[in-house]
């Protein structure tokens, strides 16, 4: 097809699902005209499912479907309120035989048309108060159909916020994209929201590239297939209402699964499948109760506090005096706890004056630490009890929401009732967050603490028939922090999979450890294939302590896929299957710690468990951001490695250089010793020593208040992103800006290219010596610096980029080689803050690494400086197999003193020969 002809199909394809949704944005029970899915009876539809079933798509085609599963529970027997039929496939809902009434996919009572028969309705804008108001009841009212509605929210921020009761996004923002892509999380219910049941929430808007009529988002809970709807809504968010009953889900932990099928209008290359994708509004998505949320019923409960719009838990502390050093030992040891046995995923600790009055938020639970007379004040919910003896409680009342109480008649009082709070949560052990669910839907990574296998569906991926041009998939595992195999050895993906005939040679399966190329294999018969146990090599220097995501990609190239005739981006035969038997064989790797290593530090706090004493916590305690932070930044740590870490809150860590330390503090307030400690003055942005402009006339704001300022931002810098994925981006008119555009190096880099290329000429022979002996190095991957001064090779590393807003720093301790102090700062008291709720995500936490981490909010990235002289700490017996793979993996890294053992030992060896030899033979 010729670029003319391409884009003249694009300009009508664009404008065709434009005008069809304008019509009949969302059906109504009895309305034949509003759906465009099968099973509702109107023209147009029946044309798309004719279409559908000529292509080999009909609704109960098995190939239209990823995974094949039952509708309803083969154990119990319950039946899910909107089953599948029997093969697995059928996108058309059904209720129990003994309702009467027809029941269409996507049907409403519809509170919008005003006690009006019901008919069709246009597109929500939520302009008005009453549009809004109709839109939360419809949302939440008890009703046994399935809700639809398209609305435009882009604009809303403030209502939007609370129109579901329960957010469960557990992210910041969620887009699936490519041709299919999938994600899975948890939610807790209490067991009085279990019995009770409700309405679940999906929001979502999409590429206008996406054809609705082959592209489906299909829903999971618990493991049975609830729904599934035509990916359609490229110029609303097209909100679901799903009726939940208590059989479908239970107290504790549930498991919601989204996948997504998305084929594009015209375009039938590997490129195009860039363009697709299905974006999640976290503010629409999530449970709704009749007559409102249901309040937590005690500590056991504390799960349910779930997440907020952002996708995070934000932890209030509310105390009387949070600049003493015992007020803020109390609320670190408080906050860890409470993130453990809440299971927060991303804990954001904000703390306030105890005379505040803060408003219930979702995602939001308020702790109250103090003695009685302090705390009463602050509601009259206040249990009594607190001023009879130790109070360890919680609380939920429309005033405060769910609220920790740890309280008591005097200070003994109150550290008895911590304690209580404390100890408990060690209860919560690390194990994996879904009880009782089927092993496709575990989210959590897998643990591998040595050599092991294994499979993919242990990994949480089943067995996939493919019939698009670009398959990708992914996993986890979680490597334990004391990992030291990165410069030696192998894991093996033993590799279960096929092609058919019409996938052409050249097409390519590639295998990504995190975000790294590690392996890449061809298809090189026309005949097809299938791989049983194939070998494919990763290797183990990719790897790192803590979580690794392992991506499958598969690009398939067909013949029909170069036509690209009419219809030819809805293949109907399968042409790639990836089988979940499939193994991952990790060898027996060495086992012990290193210092400095920060990924080893977000893993699981290392090294300070390996103390027997607590770990020295300085914390600059003049501002609430800062003590925020440092609650933020523990907690983290905690949630990471299942149990809290043992703090004692000081002064000053001078007097502590022979203890592991953690001190966080805005740059103003960190000492020369501890700079120099952990090298941070080596790399610290110069824009930092100036002072640092907020953005704001007047005092910084404390608390969280600008997270949301950010998480917004990155709403819109997702949308610039998703318009650019569109073909929609405007084109620069000025050929030399089109360049700059293009190109993504900063300023400094490429005036430091330019000079390089001017002065490379210069050179001369010595030049052309040295880049010979370079070569030579690089060809053989010898290090040959034989341990030349490691303080003089720190004075040539450059600062961190000047955006950077938050430093995280790490070295041996002063005195003491077996643990470390860690630094966390940034140039004011509400960067710190902000920035470290921002790195603490989960897709941000696992970049953290090397001795130095830098974090640049408005472009959320993270860099890293790489660790050039480290400490070993025994974490394992030394055993003579452990011993013979740390000596493999140290001889990997030091290659020099490798290749220099062997001269040494072949020169030792032809010695003794000789030696030997020499007294032997025949003398003249």
């Amino acid at each position: 097809m010729t670029p003319l002809l391409r884009s003249a199909a694009l300009l009508a394809a664009l404008s065709l699902p434009l005008a069809a949704n304008a019509q009949a944005p969302f059906s109504v029970r009895g309305d034949a005209e509003a759906s465009g899915l099968p099973g509702v009876a109107n023209p147009t539809t029946q044309r798309n499912i004719a279409a559908q079933e000529a292509a080999g798509l009909s609704p109960n085609n098995p190939r239209t479907s990823q995974n094949q599963r039952p509708g309803a529970d083969a154990a119990t027997g319950i039946p899910a309120p909107f089953d599948i039929n029997q093969d697995g496939t059928s996108p058309v809902v059904v209720i129990p035989e003994e309702e009467q009434t027809i029941f269409r996919p996507f049907t409403t009572t519809s509170p919008l048309a005003n006690g009006r028969r019901p008919g069709p309705v246009l597109p929500v804008d939520a302009v008005s108060r009453e549009q809004r108001e109709n839109i939360t009841r419809l949302l939440k009212e008890d009703a046994d159909t399935v809700r639809e509605l398209r609305v435009n929210v882009e604009n809303a921020q403030e209502w939007v916020e609370a129109v579901v009761d329960r957010p469960i996004v557990p992210f910041r923002t969620l887009r699936l994209d490519g041709e299919i892509d999938s994600t899975s999380w948890t939610f807790f219910l209490s067991g009085a929201e279990a019995a009770r049941g409700g309405t679940l929430a999906i929001a979502f808007t999409n590429s206008v590239l996406v054809l609705p009529e082959a592209s489906r988002l299909r829903i999971f809970l618990n493991g049975r297939q609830i729904a599934q709807t035509a990916i359609d809504s490229p110029d609303r968010t097209k909100v679901i209402a799903l009726p939940i009953p208590s059989e479908l889900v239970r107290p504790g932990e549930n498991a919601l699964r989204l996948e997504t099928e998305m084929r594009h209008r015209i375009d039938c290359s590997l490129l195009a499948t860039y363009e697709l994708w299905t974006r999640i509004d976290t503010r629409l998505t999530g449970f709704s109760f009749g007559g409102g949320r249901t309040p937590l019923a005690g500590l056991n409960d504390l799960p349910g506090v779930g997440v907020g719009t952002n996708g995070a838990t934000r932890i209030r502390v509310m105390q009387r005096a949070p600049s003493t050093v015992t007020s803020v030992d109390r609320m670190l040891r408080a906050v860890q706890a409470a993130s453990v046995r809440g299971r927060f995923v991303q804990p954001l600790v904000e703390v306030v004056p105890i005379t505040a009055n803060p408003e219930p938020m979702a995602g939001t639970v308020n702790i109250v630490i103090g003695t009685y007379d302090q705390i009463r004040t602050i509601s009259p919910d206040i249990p009594a009890e607190g001023g009879v003896g130790p109070l360890t409680t919680l609380i939920d009342t429309a005033r405060l929401g769910p609220t920790v109480v740890i309280a008591g008649p005097n200070e003994r009082a109150v550290d008895a009732a911590l304690s209580r709070f404390d100890v408990a949560s060690g209860d919560n052990a690390p194990r994996s967050p879904i009880i009782a669910t089927p092993p496709w839907l575990v989210p959590d990574s897998v643990r591998v603490n040595g050599a092991d296998t294994i499979t993919l569906r242990e990994a949480g991926v089943e067995t996939i028939n493919f019939s698009g041009r670009r398959f990708v998939t992914d996993f986890k595992v979680t490597l334990p922090p004391d990992f030291y195999a990165a410069a030696y050895g192998e894991a093996q993906l033993l590799l279960d999979a096929a092609y058919s005939s019409d996938v052409e040679p050249g097409s390519r399966l590639s295998v990504f450890v995190n975000g790294i190329l590690s392996t890449a294999i061809s298809f090189t018969s026309s005949d097809g294939e299938v791989y049983d146990d194939f070998p494919i090599v990763l290797v183990m220097k990719h790897f790192r302590p803590g979580i690794n995501n392992i991506e499958i990609v598969a690009d398939i190239e067909t013949e029909a896929d170069e036509a690209c005739l009419p219809g030819g981006t809805v293949p109907a035969r399968d042409r790639f299957a990836l089988f979940s038997s499939s193994r991952l064989v990790f060898p027996d790797f060495a086992r012990i710690g290193q210092v400095p290593n920060l990924a080893s530090f977000a893993t699981n706090g290392f090294p300070y468990p390996l103390s027997n004493g607590p770990v020295r916590v300085r914390v600059a305690s003049d501002s609430l951001d800062t003590v925020g932070a440092a609650g933020t930044l523990l907690s983290r740590v905690a949630v990471s490695r299942g149990a809290p870490l043992a703090t004692n809150v000081v002064e000053t860590v001078s007097a502590f250089t022979d203890t592991g330390a953690i001190i966080v503090a805005p740059l103003q307030e960190v000492s020369s010793l501890t700079l120099e400690t952990t090298d941070a003055n080596r790399v610290i942005p110069s824009n930092w020593l100036q002072p640092f402009s907020t953005g704001r006339v007047g005092e910084e704001p404390q608390g969280l208040e600008r997270y949301d300022d950010v998480l917004r931002r990155l709403r819109q810098q997702l949308r610039q992103e998703e318009v650019r994925l569109d073909r929609t981006a405007d084109v620069p008119s000025d050929p030399a800006r089109s360049d700059v555009a293009l190109d993504q190096r900063s300023e400094t880099e490429r005036t430091r290219d330019r000079w390089f290329e001017e002065l490379e000429a210069e050179r001369g022979i010595g030049g052309a010596i040295n880049d010979l002996v370079q070569t030579v190095r690089d060809a053989l991957n010898l290090d040959l610096s034989f341990g030349e001064d490691s303080r003089q090779a720190e004075v040539e590393i450059s600062p961190v980029s000047e955006g950077a807003t938050l430093l995280f720093a790490q070295a041996e301790a002063p005195n003491n080689a077996n643990t470390a102090w860690t630094l966390v700062t940034a140039p004011t008291p509400g960067l710190l803050s902000t920035s470290m709720a921002a790195v603490s995500s989960p897709d941000q936490w696992t970049r953290i690494g090397g001795r130095i981490t830098a974090y640049d909010l408005e472009n959320n990235a993270v860099e890293t400086v790489a660790v050039d002289s480290v400490g070993y700490l025994a974490t394992l017996p030394l055993s003579f197999r452990n011993l013979r793979l740390i000596a493999a993996n140290w001889f990997s890294i030091n290659n020099g003193f490798y290749a220099l053992a062997l001269i040494a030992i072949a020169v030792l060896l032809g010695l003794v020969t000789w030696l030997l030899v020499s007294p032997l033979g025949r003398k003249n």
